[in-house]
């Protein structure tokens, strides 16, 4: 049986590290950020462009689902809607879905500000651990705007 791994975690948790060494031959690794990486190799993160990067990601996993694939999708996956279209892929292509949850590596904000490899700024970092939903699994999986 094909599996999903999802990674959760703040920036600079260790999420892509560890998806990297949960890699093998046959994983394709789906990350949003990919998306802003140029022809050169250079990470240009724009904010505008956070919706299409991320269904660029869901278009790639849903792909390797189709290809039989195992999958780790590499988000920070803060939020359990955020985390929905992948856990209706996952069901939908009959595969075992393993959530890896890093949440903050036991690390400070500042350091994984200092950690992380995007330069996300650690008051950025705060504000997505105060709305870090610990117990996914209970939470709403539809998007905030989406509820009453």
């Amino acid at each position: 049986m094909p599996t999903m791994t999802i990674m959760r975690g703040l920036p600079g948790s260790g999420k892509s590290t560890t998806a990297a060494k949960l890699t093998t031959h046959d994983t394709v690794v789906c990350s949003a950020d990919d998306y802003f990486v140029d022809k050169d190799g250079v990470y240009r993160f724009d904010k505008r462009l956070i919706g299409k990067a991320h269904l660029s990601c869901q278009k790639k996993a849903q792909k390797a689902c189709a290809g039989g694939q195992h999958v780790i999708i590499d988000n920070t996956n803060t939020q359990r809607w955020e985390m929905e279209p992948y856990l209706r892929m996952a069901r939908e292509g009959g595969y075992q879905v393993v959530v890896v949850d890093l949440f903050d590596g036991r690390q400070s904000d500042e350091s994984l500000a200092n950690r992380n490899t995007h330069r996300v700024p650690k008051e950025t970092i705060s504000a997505m651990r105060q709305r870090y939903e610990l117990n996914w699994r209970d939470a709403d999986p539809r998007k905030p705007w989406e509820r009453n």
